[in-house]
Formats: C-alpha cells, sequence, structure tokens
C-alpha cells in the first residue's frame, strides 16, 4: 500500500522534476530573485529563536559565497519519534527539498524519491577535500544520504574523581575494566558504575574488538560469519552479564533514552557513559562540570584479540539528502557544498556571535553558552579553526578515532532480505537482553543462534559470503 502512495507522489511531482546528476538546468528564482530552500532535520525547529538566527546567518554567508540570494524555510515535524514522523509527513506529500534523516531513508530512496548525490560529489573540489575514504566508500554503496562527520565512534568517559578514587590507571586489557568498574562500585555501592540506552551499542564501541568482533562479519570455519553469532559475541554477552548482575551495569539500561543517561552522569547516578567522540563529549564535559564540578577522563577501546573501533563501509545510517522534486536540487546542493567550505564551518561549528563566541580581534572566544551549541550541518573533521574547537575530553576522543579506527568491509543489505533482517536484529535484541540480565544462563546463547540461521539468517549468511569473497 505504502509503495502505490509514493509511486502516486512520484508522478504527481514529476512535472516539477529536473534533474539530470548536477548537470540540469534550474528553474529561475522567484520573482524577487531569492530563491526559497525548505529544510526539515532533527532538533532544527523554526520555533527555536537560535536556529531562526543561524539560518539567517547561512543565507548572508551563502549569498557572499555564491552570489545566488535563498531563504531558507524550516519545515517543522510533528512531535514524536523522528524517523516515524519524519517518514509519515513525506509519505503525506510534504516533501523539502532537503532532508535529514535518522532512519528510515531506504523506504523513501526505493521509491525513486531521493537524488543521487555522488555525481555531485565527484564533481564538488570541496567534498574532495572533506570526505574522508569511508564517506566515500558509504556514498559508492548508498549515494543518497551525505554525511560529513567523523566516524560515529563511542568513547567511554568516567568521572575525574571516581576514576582517582579506583586507582587512576588507564585500562588496557577487558580484565583491566573489569577492575576498574569493580574498584568505582565498591566506592560506590549504592549506584550503577555506567549505563547504556536501550541497548549495548555504545559500549560495544570499547569491547568489540577485544573479544574478536572486529568486523560485522567475522570468520570462523573458513566462511563469514555475523558477528552477533559467532563465538566473540557468546564471550561478550557473558561478559555483560556479570556485569548486570554485579550493579556494575545500571540494571534499567534496556528503557534508558539518550536524554536519561546524560541526567544520569549529570546528576550523579552513573559515573560512566559511552559518548560520540568530538563535540559530544565536551558537551558532557561542560555540563557535568556545571553540576558536579569534575571533568571526565575519555579512556581507550579495550584490547583483547583486537583493539580498535569499526567503521563501517555499508551506507551512512544518517545524513542528509535532496529530495527528487525538489525544483532546485543543484542550489541545494551548492548550500550543503558551502556548510562544508570554511566559511561555511565558521558559522555552524561557532554558532552565534554574542551568544556563543564573542570576537577579540582575529580571535574567537567562547561564551559560557557553547556547550549548548551544536553544528546543525556539517562537522568537517579536516577544518582547521582559527580558534580550537575541542577541549581536552573531545580532543582525546578524536585522537582514539584517529588511531584505532579500523574499516570494516560491511555492505547494505538488499532491499529483498530487509524484512528477514530486522527479525533477526529483533531475536538478537530479545535473547541479548534477556542473557544479559539473567533471564536466560548463556548456555541459551546456542539456542538463538539455531533460531537465527532457521529465521533467514542462513539466507543472509550465503549472500554475504558471495559479497565478501
Amino acid at each position: 500500500m505504502k509503495r502505490l502512495l509514493v509511486t502516486g507522489l512520484v508522478l504527481m511531482f514529476a512535472t516539477a522534476f529536473a534533474f539530470a546528476g548536477g548537470a540540469g538546468e534550474e528553474p529561475g528564482p522567484s520573482d524577487d530573485g531569492v530563491t526559497t530552500i525548505r529544510i526539515v532535520g532533527k532538533d532544527f525547529s523554526p520555533s527555536e529563536e537560535w536556529n531562526i538566527q543561524h539560518i539567517r546567518q547561512i543565507e548572508s554567508g551563502f549569498a557572499e559565497y555564491s552570489g545566488e540570494q535563498i531563504e531558507i524555510e524550516l519545515v517543522q515535524v510533528p512531535e514524536g519519534a523522528y524517523a516515524e514522523k519524519l517518514n509519515l509527513m513525506l509519505l503525506g506529500g510534504d516533501i523539502p527539498d532537503l532532508i535529514y534523516f535518522q532512519g528510515g531513508d531506504e523506504v523513501i530512496a526505493n521509491q525513486g524519491l531521493l537524488v543521487d548525490l555522488l555525481p555531485y560529489v565527484n564533481a564538488s573540489s570541496v567534498m574532495q577535500d572533506v570526505l574522508m575514504e569511508f564517506n566515500m566508500q558509504r556514498l559508492e554503496n548508498y549515494p543518497y544520504l551525505l554525511w560529513i562527520a567523523p566516524p560515529r565512534g563511542r568513547t567511554a568517559v568516567v568521572r575525574e574523581d571516581w576514576f582517582e578514587e579506583a586507582g587512576g590507571e588507564v585500562p588496557e586489557t577487558i580484565d583491566d575494566y573489569y577492575e576498574l568498574f569493580a574498584a568505582i562500585k565498591a566506592n560506590h555501592p549504592d549506584t550503577f558504575v555506567m549505563t547504556d540506552t536501550g541497548n549495548t551499542a555504545r559500549m560495544d564501541y570499547t569491547f568489540d574488538h577485544a573479544f574478536g568482533l572486529t568486523a560485522t562479519w567475522v570468520m570462523e570455519d573458513g566462511g563469514y560469519v555475523y558477528k552477533k553469532v559467532s563465538e566473540g559475541e557468546r564471550d561478550k554477552l557473558e561478559f555483560y552479564q556479570r556485569l548486570y548482575a554485579e550493579g556494575i551495569l545500571d540494571n534499567e539500561y534496556v528503557t534508558t533514552a539518550w536524554d536519561t543517561m546524560e541526567d544520569k552522569l549529570y546528576t550523579g547516578q552513573v559515573g560512566l557513559v559511552y559518548g560520540t567522540a568530538g563535540i559530544v563529549l565536551d558537551i558532557y564535559n561542560d555540563k557535568l562540570a556545571e553540576n558536579q564540578g569534575v571533568n571526565l577522563v575519555p579512556l581507550p577501546p579495550a584490547q583483547g584479540v583486537g583493539q580498535g573501533y569499526s567503521v563501517s563501509s555499508a551506507k551512512e545510517t544518517r545524513g542528509w539528502a535532496i529530495s527528487a522534486t525538489s525544483e532546485h536540487p543543484d542550489l541545494v546542493f551548492e548550500l550543503l557544498e558551502f556548510m562544508a567550505s570554511d566559511e561555511g564551518q565558521f558559522l555552524d561549528r561557532y554558532g552565534l556571535e554574542g551568544i556563543h563566541y564573542t570576537m577579540d580581534g582575529d580571535t574567537v572566544v567562547f561564551t559560557e553558552e557553547k556547550s549548548n551549541w551544536w553544528p546543525r550541518f556539517h562537522e568537517v573533521m579536516s577544518w582547521d579553526a582559527p580558534t580550537p574547537m575541542l577541549g581536552p575530553a573531545g580532543l582525546t576522543g578524536w585522537d582514539f578515532l584517529l588511531e584505532y579506527s579500523v574499516g570494516d568491509p560491511d555492505f547494505p543489505i538488499p532491499e529483498e532480505l530487509s524484512p528477514t533482517w530486522d527479525a533477526l536484529e529483533n531475536l538478537y535484541k530479545e535473547y541479548s537482553y534477556k542473557i544479559i540480565s539473567g533471564e536466560y544462563s548463556i548456555s541459551r546463547f546456542d539456542d538463538f543462534v539455531e533460531e537465527w540461521y532457521a529465521l533467514g539468517g542462513d539466507r543472509v549468511t550465503e549472500y554475504a559470503n558471495e559479497v565478501l569473497r
């Protein structure tokens, strides 16, 4: 039914659609010479005054950069889960020019409603300079989402005072991490040491490689096996089960959302979380310092069978897309290009002058509001900021990413296998939580593996071995 509805939308908008891989002839601007570009983004609401001020400064900067006059219109997404509400809006016929996806994009891309961005990127000197190798690999696999940011690795960060109380030794191995956790728990018996957000995806960044889970598909018995049904996953879940049983891992982690996780850190309910390396770690650090008077200490990934953070080449899991129904796709891409340039990065990374920073000659001086600003478009890792953007926590997180990131030759799951894959992931979520929480013994992992293959894992594994050989 959805396919019929969206196909109808494509036909309805076909008369307005003019795109030829970045070389199309664009309709002219409105009578006053100003082209309106409609943008929808998560937490980019038109009701927030900072967002309105930001788009006004972007409009001015873009005019100087390109000579084109644009007016940016921010589109409000109904309250609720962003990915779900966004797709309902798009399927209902309201399709902005520039769309930020955080899941749910494949449904829209499969209907031909998103522009192939690869020709644009290949023709852009700016994008060639700022995109990293893994960005390009993802774009080649799935050319509909553009996301310019460091690899999305999660770094373990611990309260400095709790860390020092526990001996102050940076952990290296899995055993070292356990000893640190146990010492913190002994010093703070009435609190949990750490938490996660609904699953263990954040903490997996620290521990996966140590348990041999060095890629999405790992070698076992001469063939590729999905990491979540491997022996390494069994060992990791047994480790997590121990952390849960000893009150180290928050027993409410499965119902904890990202904002609740942050609140637990700021209010002393936990002393360790796993945050996105870069500016997010600085935000965590600044808010913890404001609430608890202490800073955070970033910790490297655990060492064992391997050590590192996997960087998948399959596809971007979030990012910007251009609507195939847009009358101005070239201009919309030029806006994305501007936001990746030095001029655009200055606006997007520093925020609003007089609120998030002031100028002392040529020097940017941050205000106390700096920790409340985040870039709405891109976070170019190679940008040579005139005043350093990151504090010690964020910078150390980035250094860890540069040192420990390891390529993961993953691939997008094809459309015909997507329903099977979703069912397999749901099966893993069920079993992993029940094992970690102690409802199931670790011996039930064998039952999970058997069910996983019977549910369609055999077909996905066969496909993986064809793609990866």
